[in-house]
């Protein structure tokens, strides 16, 4: 695997190029949300192509909920102009930690296989503390980190954790600054309804539900609502971009009809994918990320990363092998997949 570290250089101008860049996101939660034994059959997600992820694809598998995670968190690391501002914002009046918003992407979902790519040295450290909102010293977030992960699987293990962050294992990302090393737990929801408080959580980040929504506290969750816009905003590109790869993918990897897909931009886009559809997602997400806006985002490739860990439900955080060719400050954490096929 490789870690790409993105950092946002220009607004976005070029619709069509702004949705190549959005479909980046949704593509990956797609294929890593595929059954990881139905992926092993292919060869791996590595080898997995754009038509291999439409036949193999399930109900529920890549759905907006994971899709909408996935794209969340690299607009925030991304540090894309459209919420990167509002996200800082919130963490300075309501949490108090200045100096600009990053992102963890955390939280297995579903059955498959959902990457967690973080450098251990950039992002937590011994002294990464985890702010819930209570007096007294923050609990040490690295430290915590498998245990939080064991208390995702197995309820039992979920009263091993201290009463204050005893719900962070719902988190689905840690946002915070990593200058300060000061983060928090922040679920993300795709409706506003699903939002629910928990020990240890501070944001909840959904689609705006009023035209006039704004972030604020709220006294019955115990979260700070973070709302994001519509009317051309980020809500509706990764709206019309997540439905652009479903039609797609429902089509077999191939050109939509008109019916499905009337929009001349959305159209040309798919016309690309179908003739990359027997070419490994991977790959393809490469090109993809060539074929977005110019100078949007400024892409470098860090680091090659081999998996050095897996979550297992009985087992909790396990090392792997060390592996004498791969980058020892990075980790992989991914969770062994589900029996059901």
């Amino acid at each position: 695997m490789r870690l790409l570290k993105t950092v946002q250089t220009e607004e976005l101008a070029d619709p069509v190029r702004a949705k190549f860049a959005m479909v980046v996101p949704i593509l990956e939660a797609t294929l890593f949300s595929m059954n990881r034994k139905r992926a092993e059959r292919l060869g791996g997600y590595e080898k997995m192509t754009l038509w291999d992820v439409a036949r193999e694809g399930r109900e529920g598998s890549g759905d907006a909920g994971i899709c909408f995670e996935w794209a969340v968190h690299d607009a925030i690391a991304s540090q894309h102009p459209l919420i990167h501002p509002l996200a800082s914002e919130v963490l300075q009046d309501f949490c108090g930690i200045g100096g600009g918003s990053s992102s963890i992407l955390f939280g297995p979902e579903k059955d498959g296989v959902i990457p967690i790519l973080e450098s251990v040295d950039e992002s937590l450290t011994e002294d990464s503390r985890v702010y819930v909102g209570n007096r007294g010293q923050p609990p040490k977030l690295k430290r915590y980190i498998p245990q939080i992960v064991r208390a995702f699987r197995r309820a039992e293990a979920r009263n091993k954790l201290p009463r204050s962050i005893n719900g962070l294992w719902k988190a689905d990302l840690f946002v915070g600054n990593k200058e300060s090393e000061k983060w928090v737990g922040t679920t993300v929801k795709s409706n506003a309804l699903h939002l629910e408080g928990a020990q240890g959580l501070r944001i909840g980040i959904y689609p705006r539900v009023t035209p006039n929504e704004s972030p604020r506290f709220d006294d019955d969750l115990k979260l700070v609502r973070l709302p994001l816009p519509y009317d051309g905003g980020f809500m509706e590109l990764f709206y019309k971009s997540f439905y652009l790869v479903r039609a797609f993918i429902a089509a077999d990897a191939r050109v939509p009809p008109p019916v499905s897909l009337p929009d001349g931009e959305d159209r040309f886009i798919t016309q690309e994918l179908e003739a990359r559809r027997e070419f490994a997602v991977l790959d393809v997400l490469n090109v993809l990320r060539d074929m977005s806006q110019k100078d949007l985002l400024d892409v470098e490739d860090v680091h090659s990363v081999a998996p050095s860990a897996t979550l297992s439900e009985d087992e909790g955080l396990q090392d792997e092998p060390e592996d004498p060719g791969a980058e020892a400050d990075f980790v992989s954490v991914t969770p062994e997949a589900s029996t059901t096929e």
